[in-house]
């Protein structure tokens, strides 16, 4: 009987929804953030987010782009020109 009592809680607790990754108020609905975290950016904040998205343009500009390898080329035989008659 006691094993029966602690299966059901168990099960139960199991089915609750998992709230633990929610951010939000004590009493707010869910799917809403904490108040306050809507804020428009300030003008000053602006032009360094427009900053460091050139920085960042700048630096996928200066990575070189990746030559083909081909791990197997040395093993395959080279293909024969197709006017050998």
């Amino acid at each position: 009987m006691r094993i029966a009592i602690m299966t059901v809680v168990a099960i139960g607790l199991l089915t609750m929804p998992a709230r633990a990754q929610s951010v939000t108020a004590p009493n707010a609905s869910p799917g809403h953030g904490l108040p306050g975290m809507e804020k428009a950016t300030a003008p000053e904040e602006h032009h360094t987010v427009k900053a460091d998205e050139k920085a960042y343009k700048s630096a996928l500009d200066g990575i070189q782009p990746k030559q083909s390898f081909d791990p197997w080329g040395n093993v395959r035989e080279k293909p024969k020109s197709s006017n050998s008659r």
